[in-house]
């Protein structure tokens, strides 16, 4: 009885440093071959009973071949997407806080996670619903792949420790393909684990 959140495969995006957000950007080669190998990983050491997915390209393209190897179908939630970053999406992640300094959490904390891009979200609402769903997945019968993205990963986590969105967001962390596994008590058992790679 689990939660196994994986983050889903590598985007061209990922590869050239882009802000993704809510864009619907597929997974490169090197990503769906990640997608093949941790969907075998994950049926050998799990009897998986569902797979939900967050509804973006690439979160739909990883659990696909994790739901085959489960013999199940694909669910998907848009409550597990990444941040919808607004204006910002597709913009160069490198220079991002020199150019926006004002959304930088590092300097300015609480209040850059209260701040919304123009036609996107804040950080504290993204929060409410990652965590609103993750709720509902711990509710659950049975072992759930959840496939979302790196930053409802930190929520998630951070939430289970008793972080601050601010800490959860700048000091956890889940590579492409990894798995982080919370069990039916709410705690974090396994994160960001790249054996199953």
């Amino acid at each position: 009885m689990s939660t196994l959140f994986v983050r889903h495969g590598t985007t061209e995006w990922n590869e050239t440093g882009r802000i993704q957000g809510w864009a619907p950007v597929g997974l490169s080669e090197p990503g769906r071959e990640e997608a093949r190998r941790v969907a075998d990983a994950i049926a050998e050491r799990h009897a998986v009973d569902a797979v939900v997915a967050s509804d973006l390209v690439r979160t739909v393209e990883t659990a696909e071949p994790i739901a085959a190897a489960a013999g199940v179908d694909v669910e998907t939630d848009p409550r597990l997407r990444e941040r919808d970053f607004g204006v910002f999406q597709g913009l160069p992640s490198g220079d991002f806080f020199e150019r926006f300094p004002a959304f930088d959490l590092l300097e300015n904390g609480r209040a850059a996670a209260e701040r919304a891009p123009e036609s996107g979200e804040s950080w504290l609402a993204v929060r409410d619903r990652v965590l609103d769903a993750a709720a509902d997945l711990r509710a659950r019968e049975g072992t759930t792949v959840a496939v979302t993205h790196v930053n409802p990963i930190r929520l998630v986590v951070g939430e289970r420790r008793d972080l601050s969105v601010v800490r959860s967001l700048t000091e956890l962390s889940a590579d492409n393909c990894s798995v982080t596994e919370v069990d039916e008590s709410g705690a974090v058992v396994r994160e960001n684990a790249r054996s199953y790679k």
